[in-house]
């Protein structure tokens, strides 16, 4: 590439320093004229003079040091300090004596002399004296090289530092004067670069060479002055009046083309520093050694003869500063962070390189993006300054029209944000393509929110591209690249169901799986066969969830999904294996529409064989056509769970006696049993399940039938089994209410009839009475009463529903344990015509307990009859009759026995008035207690009854007769307990309201005499 056609830069300032120490006594310093080598290193300026003295200048300009390094009269001509280290080499040339070279030990003072101690002083030993042109230390300081004008090369190696074992050797012959020398290490091995004026060569420099010849890399040499090392590639520059060209230890490498003449060059870290002359200059004759000791130096005929200072970027291919000096330059060196340039005309220029930002701005200025970037990262730039040069490279490209172009830098700078600007520049239809690019790189970066995923879903489904679309959902790696939901969101409503579960299945959002082959996809079986996959709590949160739906369109498999888990043998099958078991469920079936209203337990039969068991399809499906008697409770559960053995049956169900012959065969018959259920979780109560089965009413039923032979089984809790024989009541009620013909009604309320007969169900009656009340179910109702003995309800019913044989049958049932149902009986019998012809037979057996009992009154019995015209004298005529003669004879009864108190109470009267009034006669001959004769003494009461004195205890005049006061005192008995109770009226009260005939219990009272006191009057 030609020189002149990079870009140019003012990327270093220049300054120029005076000698601050032309007028000091010691003398100036860099502008001495007598200043014949320059070099800078370990943080200080070293200046030679071609007296041999050596001045060491500090940071500031101050004179640290100045002491003389050869005092053989000889000018030093090259020098050089090993930077890092206390080392300083100078040689000194003269021309009538041999070259020196020292090594000077700047950390050590000479302590013979002023300045450094002096490690080694070598002598060059030379046949003629021949100018050196060319010299260089290698970084160990193992070796020095010396060209000569001659062409030789003389090596010297050894142990420098403490000058030992030092030998000299011309490695290198030649014709032509040797113009540079460079130390580099290659393959291990040490080897020098040799300039010549017609060839660059190297040589190895290790042991003795090891019999290698010198290599001639290219044959073209350079002037004096114009090679230089690169040490951080190992590469050589040389610098000849075409241009400038690189070599590495295999040969020639690139070049860039400068035209003109070439004075010296120079590596100043990545930039690369010429020195060029004016053609004028070049084509004066002016010996090498000047060029070297004062400078380049124009002509002074021309007033524009100047010498060129350049720096060059050859990496990046541009100018970084170029500047101009009239009087020359007599040498460059870096130090201090800073390249400095000494003039000919002794001013120092310093040339401090600018700051990365405000290079950045030159080139932002005139649009060069792309130097920019590369100048950043060799700089070091942080990743932020990065990003920003993208950004401003993106929007420069922008601007332009060039959108492809600016979309790729944009995306560089993705890490720096503001991707808001960038999408809204890019939402036109017209660049969705760019806006997809930069979308799925912010997505690859992880910096991408919600709304940027719905963006990119929604560029996929404008563009129509499947492929990416389902690249990017499957994107592997244990971080997302986007927002999940967002994605599934967008995904369905993009209409991208398949992508929008798999995404949700990867990620466990096994809700959104099922939601999307239910909702989105209406493939039920798929999402009823990934629910059966599940763990036991996801599987009933979404059986819970869309068990409706599933039952709507997979009645039969979602029903066994039910049963299975509520029994307490759900485990979660891989989808595979429902692909098997499906077939088998539509083949046992037939058909997912349930028709038939024996399928309450047709259908529980045909769920078996796929119910985890090991059961075979039952030899007849229908079991119990209609038409039918009703099975009986152990044929029933026997033909609907179908797996349980007679044995086991005989255990958990009532009616051991009933016959199970009917039952088809079936295998495993211990399936249910305790010892095989397999339960790792807590089953709910199954009525939480029953809302689901709304509408479902045949499905109910089945799962309502295995739950509870389930509960039969294995045990439940009571208000599980409560909840669950209750609904399945209702549901044989409402199932009956529903049936379209008498017959299918009848099955239905049998087996109702059955489950609160047949099985000790823990229905609550008052449920059982509400239920039969609302589905009109008479035997319920019955069947309730009965149990809570409300015989008179029962006749009742019965007679609400003219049903007057079952009025009858209650009234033959229940009548001796009920009297009362009689005169409801007697009532009823009488209130129709059609009811008396019905009846007729029984009113007389009617009547008949009526007078039995005295449940009513023969008066209550003729105003019942005279209610309405139904009944007939004649009917009654022999009620009547026997009533009549049977109060004739109770009346003639209660006469006689009238009669014969009064009678007595005469007598008694008597007997009180005779023994107040007349003399006794006592005639008894025997003693009344022993039997023997009387003798004296003796002793008669008025009784008549004597007794010996002896015979009796104690006489006085309170004694009373042995054998007639135990009747005494029942009678003072009688009369204390007649006083008694004449003062308690609440025992009068009580008989009074308690007694079926108040008259009765009055008259009773006060015959007994308490209702007054009662005084007997004696006549005298």
């Amino acid at each position: 590439m030609v020189l002149t056609a990079w870009r140019q830069f003012t990327f270093f300032d220049a300054l120029p320093i005076r000698d601050p120490s032309v007028a000091d006594e010691d003398g100036p310093l860099y502008s001495d004229p007598n200043v014949s080598a320059i070099c800078a290193g370990s943080g200080s300026l070293y200046l030679a003079t071609n007296k041999g003295v050596v001045k060491i200048v500090s940071r500031s300009l101050k004179l640290q040091v100045s002491f003389v390094a050869h005092d053989n009269g000889g000018a030093i001509t090259y020098m050089t300090q090993l930077d890092g280290t206390p080392y300083l080499v100078t040689v000194a040339e003269n021309e009538n004596a041999e070259p020196q070279v020292r090594l000077w030990s700047l950390d050590k003072p000479d302590k013979k002399a002023t300045g450094p101690k002096c490690n080694a002083s070598i002598t060059i030993h030379l046949k003629k004296i021949w100018e050196i042109t060319a010299f260089a230390v290698s970084d160990d300081l193992s070796a020095i090289a010396l060209g000569l004008a001659n062409g030789n090369v003389i090596l010297i190696r050894g142990d420098l530092q403490n000058d030992k074992g030092l030998k000299q050797k011309v490695i290198f012959e030649s014709s032509d004067p040797v113009t540079g020398l460079a130390f580099c290490e290659a393959s291990k091995m040490s080897l020098l670069y040799i300039a010549t004026t017609t060839r660059i060569l190297t040589v190895f420099t290790s042991g003795k060479n090891q019999g290698h010849s010198a290599r001639v890399l290219e044959d073209k040499g350079c002037g004096s002055g114009c090679m230089v090392l690169k040490k951080s590639t190992g590469e050589i520059l040389v610098a000849r009046d075409d241009g400038i060209y690189f070599y590495t230890p295999h040969g020639r490498g690139p070049c860039y083309m400068y035209e003109g003449p070439k004075d010296s060059i120079f590596v100043y870290k990545s930039y690369v520093v010429i020195v060029s002359l004016s053609a004028a200059s070049s084509n004066a004759s002016v010996q090498s050694t000047l060029r070297r000791f004062v400078g380049s130096v124009p002509s002074r005929d021309d007033p524009f003869d100047t010498t060129k200072v350049t720096v060059l970027d050859t990496e990046n291919k541009f100018v970084a500063y170029s500047g101009q000096f009239v009087d020359g330059v007599k040498a460059i060196f870096a130090e201090w962070s800073d390249l400095y340039v000494l003039g000919g005309d002794g001013q120092l220029h310093r040339h401090q390189e600018k700051d990365l930002q405000s290079k950045l701005d030159t080139l932002y200025q005139r649009n060069l993006y792309n130097l920019a970037l590369t100048l950043a990262v060799n700089a070091g730039a942080d990743t932020k300054r990065v990003l920003v040069i993208y950004k401003k490279y993106g929007d420069y490209l922008y601007d332009k029209g060039e959108y492809d172009e600016a979309i790729v830098q944009y995306i560089k700078a993705i890490d720096g944000g503001e991707a808001s600007q960038v999408i809204r520049k890019y939402l036109d239809s017209q660049r969705i393509y760019n806006l997809t690019s930069y979308l799925e790189e912010l997505h690859n970066r992880g910096l991408a929110t919600a709304d940027h995923t719905t963006l990119l879903l929604n560029c996929y489904a404008k563009l129509k591209d499947t492929e990416k679309l389902e690249t990017f959902i499957k994107s592997e790696g244990e971080n997302l690249k986007f927002d999940l939901d967002t994605a599934i969101q967008m995904c369905r409503q993009g209409a991208y169901f398949q992508q929008a579960a798999y995404l949700a299945e990867k990620h466990g959002q096994t809700d959104l799986v099922v939601d999307i082959n239910l909702q989105d996809l209406g493939d039920f079986r798929s999402g009823l066969r990934f629910i059966r996959s599940l763990s036991v709590e996801d599987m009933y949160y979404n059986l819970s969830r869309y068990g409706r739906v599933l039952l709507q369109h997979l009645p039969v498999e979602t029903t066994a999904l039910f049963i299975d888990y509520f029994t307490g043998r759900y485990a979660p099958r891989k989808p595979a294996n429902m692909a098997e078991i499906e077939p088998a469920a539509a083949a046992v079936v037939g058909s997912e529409k349930l028709t038939s209203p024996m399928l309450g337990f047709q259908n529980y039969k045909n769920l078996i064989p796929y119910m985890g068991g090991s059961g075979s399809r039952p030899s007849s499906v229908l079991s119990g056509q209609i038409g039918e008697s009703a099975p009986s409770i152990m044929t029933t559960i026997t033909n609907n769970v179908g797996k349980l053995s007679s044995a086991v049956v005989d255990r958990v169900l009532p009616g051991g006696n009933e016959s199970v012959a009917s039952a088809p065969a079936t295998t495993a018959p211990a399936v249910l049993s305790s010892d095989n259920v397999v339960r790792d979780y807590k089953i709910p109560k199954p009525r939480t399940a029953f809302a689901t089965f709304v509408d479902r009413p045949e499905e109910l039923i089945v799962f309502l039938e295995a739950c509870i032979a389930h509960h039969r089984v294995v045990g439940g809790q009571a208000s599980d089994e409560a909840d669950l024989y209750t609904t399945l009541f209702e549901m044989y009620l409402q199932r009956a209410e529903a049936s379209a013909t008498e017959d299918e009604k009848h099955k239905w309320e049998e087996k109702a009839k059955v489950l609160i007969t047949g099985f000790k169900a823990p229905i609550d009656q008052s449920n059982v009475l509400l239920l039969s009340h609302l589905y009109s179910f008479r035997d319920g109702r019955i069947l309730v009463r009965e149990r809570e003995n409300l015989y008179i309800d029962i006749f009742r019913s019965s007679v609400a529903v003219n049903d007057t044989i079952g009025a009858i049958q209650t009234l033959h049932k229940y009548g001796d344990e009920e009297p009362e149902l009689y005169p409801l009986a007697l009532s009823y019998f009488t209130s129709s015509p059609e009811v008396m012809a019905v009846a007729s037979d029984e009113l007389a057996q009617v009547l008949k307990k009526i007078e039995q009992e005295g449940l009513m009154a023969p008066l209550q019995v003729i105003q019942a009859l005279s209610v309405n015209a139904v009944a007939t004298v004649g009917i009654v005529r022999g009620y009547l009759s026997e009533i009549i003669e049977r109060e004739k004879r109770e009346i003639e009864a209660n006469r006689r026995l009238t009669d014969s108190y009064r009678q007595e109470t005469r007598a008694k009267l008597e007997e009180i008035r005779e023994l107040e009034t007349e003399p006794r006669v006592f005639q008894s001959t025997r003693c009344a207690s022993c039997g023997a004769p009387l003798d004296l003494p003796t002793v008669h009461f008025m009784c008549k009854h004597s007794y010996h004195r002896r015979c009796l205890n104690d006489v006085n005049e309170d004694t009373e007769c042995p054998q007639c006061a135990p009747n005494n005192a029942t009678i003072r008995a009688i009369r204390r307990a007649q006083d008694d109770m004449a003062d308690r009226h609440d025992l009068f009260k009580a008989a009074l309201e308690e007694g079926d005939d108040k008259f009765k219990v009055v008259s009773d009272f006060f015959g007994r005499g308490v209702m007054e006191q009662v005084e007997f009057l004696v006549e005298e």
